[in-house]
C-alpha cells in the first residue's frame, strides 16, 4: 500500500500538549515559591503552617511556545514523510453533547486550558491556516479525510486507530503504519468494551461491574466480520446484567466512532438486537 503524500495533523492534541509543556504550576505559601508540591506539603508539616498555599502557573515567554510550535510541526511533516499538510482544529460545537445521555461527554474533563492557549491557536490558524471544524470534532474531519481522500492522520490520540488507513504517531520513534478495515474494526469493538475513561465514555465496567477481561477482548482477534464482532460484545454486556443493550451500545458507539463521511453516524451493523 503506497503512502501518501498529504498528513493531516490533530491541531487539538498539538495545542495542548505544548501549550502545556510550556509552562509549570507552583505553589505559594509563608512567602515562598515551591516547584514540587510534595516539598511544599513537607515544610507545611514542619513549621506547622496554617494558611492555604496557592497555585500559580508560571508560563515560558510566548516566543519561547511558538518555537516549538514550529518545530514540532516541522518534525511532524518530515517523519510522517509527507511533502504536505493540514492542521485541523476543532470548534465549539459537537454532535456529540446531544447523543450522550448516560454520561455528560467529556464531563470529567478539567476547564483549564494552557496559558498561552489563544497565542498558539492564532497562530495556528492565522500563520499556519489551520481549519476549524464545527459540528464536529477535528478527529472526525481527520478520519473522513483518511477514507475519502486517502490522506495521512497524524496523531497521538488512539481513537482514530478504529479508522483504516495510515497513521503516524509522532510521539513514537517509528515510522507511519498502515491499518486495515479489519484491524479497525477490532479496535473499535475493543473500545465498545472498555469506553473512554477521557472522554467520560462508560464501558462494560462502568456499565454492570463486570471487566472486559482480556480473554473477552481477545475473541475478537479471531473475528473478520463486524457483525460477528458487535454480536460478541452485545451478548457480553447482556449476560453482564445490562439492560435495554442495543440503545447502550448504539450512544456508546456514537460517541466512539469517527466519521467516514460527513453527517455520518454509526449504528450497530445488525439492526434487530434489542
Amino acid at each position: 500500500m503506497e503512502q501518501p503524500t498529504h498528513v493531516n495533523i490533530d491541531g487539538d492534541i498539538l495545542l495542548y500538549a505544548v501549550g502545556f509543556a510550556a509552562q509549570r504550576t507552583v505553589w505559594l505559601v509563608d512567602g515562598k515559591t515551591f516547584d514540587d508540591k510534595g516539598e511544599m506539603e513537607e515544610y507545611v508539616e514542619k513549621y506547622n503552617i496554617e494558611d492555604e498555599a496557592e497555585t500559580a502557573v508560571q508560563p515560558e515567554p510566548v516566543a519561547h511556545c511558538i518555537a516549538t510550535v514550529k518545530r514540532l510541526l516541522k518534525r511532524i511533516v518530515e517523519d510522517s514523510q509527507c511533502s504536505t499538510h493540514t492542521i485541523l482544529l476543532s470548534g465549539k460545537t459537537n454532535y456529540r453533547n446531544d447523543v450522550a445521555t448516560i454520561q455528560e461527554y467529556k464531563g470529567n474533563r478539567k476547564s483549564e486550558k494552557p496559558y498561552h492557549y489563544l497565542n498558539i491557536r492564532n497562530y495556528l490558524v492565522d500563520v499556519c491556516h489551520a481549519e476549524t471544524t464545527e459540528g464536529e470534532e477535528a478527529d472526525d474531519q481527520l478520519s473522513i479525510r483518511c477514507v475519502q481522500k486517502g490522506d495521512m492522520i497524524a496523531t497521538i490520540d488512539k481513537d482514530l486507530r478504529n479508522t483504516s488507513g495510515w497513521h503516524f504517531n509522532w510521539n513514537k520513534d517509528e515510522a507511519p503504519v498502515y491499518i486495515n478495515s479489519i484491524e479497525a474494526d477490532r479496535n473499535f469493538y475493543t473500545q465498545l468494551f472498555t469506553g473512554d475513561a477521557t472522554d467520560n465514555i462508560p464501558g462494560l465496567y462502568k456499565l454492570t461491574g463486570k471487566r472486559a477481561s482480556a480473554k473477552i477482548k481477545a475473541a475478537l482477534q479471531d473475528m473478520t466480520d463486524p457483525v460477528e464482532m458487535y454480536q460478541h460484545v452485545h451478548d457480553t454486556y447482556e449476560e453482564a446484567g445490562c439492560e435495554d443493550v442495543g440503545k447502550v451500545l448504539t450512544e456508546i458507539g456514537q460517541l466512539l466512532w469517527m466519521r467516514r463521511e460527513d453527517g455520518e453516524m454509526w449504528t450497530p451493523p445488525e439492526a434487530d438486537n434489542g
